[in-house]
């Protein structure tokens, strides 16, 4: 009786020692884990992963006609370990006679009768006020015509892409002017004869798009 007694305290001890064992190798593996997981990154700014593109419409059906703006300069915290925080620093400036529509006669009207028609400088300017992660929108300041109003749009932030769009209404900039000389001088360009459209249009609604990727590093 008394051998048996023994021999199953024996085994209890045994059982207790490989299970504390296995437990240490459990335990070790998720600190391992853990560790590999843990990095240090830094993100940074870069305008050649950048774009920014708008389209216009024109014709009564809306037809796009996209471009761009090649000056885009871009300022902030250009670097840091939290992407959201740096792009809610950023602010940006762009000089209208800088944009680029695969068009050069197209580009010269539209820098001249349609910008042309804004008062003071003739620079875009703007920031980014917030980005909202609850709502997914993004809220900018946007400058022209010296104007100065906040957009909304909706962005998407995975790790180091940020995407932006948004429409907005350039009349809300007192912009009435430019596009009624802009659709005068482009009043053939702008009627959809082989649509059947009699009457010429340039609307005042724009699409913005911006994208970038940040530069990552990680130690």
């Amino acid at each position: 009786m008394i051998k048996m007694k023994r021999t199953i305290f024996a085994f209890a001890l045994l059982s207790a020692a490989l299970v504390s064992c296995n437990y240490q190798e459990e335990k070790e593996k998720d600190t391992d884990i853990e560790v590999k997981d843990i990095q240090n990154c830094v993100y940074t700014y870069n305008p050649d992963k950048t774009d920014l593109n708008f389209t216009a419409y024109k014709f009564i059906r809306k037809a796009g006609v996209g471009g761009t703006f090649t000056g885009l300069q871009v300022e902030g915290e250009l670097s840091g370990a939290v992407p959201k925080d740096i792009l809610e620093s950023l602010s940006f400036s762009i000089p209208t006679s800088t944009v680029e529509t695969n068009n050069m006669d197209r580009n010269k009207k539209i820098d001249s009768l349609f910008f042309g028609s804004f008062s003071g400088s003739p620079m875009i300017t703007g920031s980014v006020v917030k980005l909202d992660e609850a709502s997914g929108m993004a809220t900018l300041e946007i400058t022209m015509n010296e104007i100065s109003k906040n957009i909304e749009g909706k962005y998407e932030l995975d790790d180091a892409k940020f995407s932006f769009s948004t429409d907005i209404n350039v009349n809300e900039w007192n912009a009435q002017e430019g596009i009624e000389k802009l659709n005068e001088a482009c009043y053939d360009l702008h009627t959809d004869v082989e649509n059947g459209d009699t009457v010429s249009k340039l609307w005042p609604d724009v699409t913005l798009e911006f994208e970038t990727v940040l530069d990552k590093k990680c130690d």
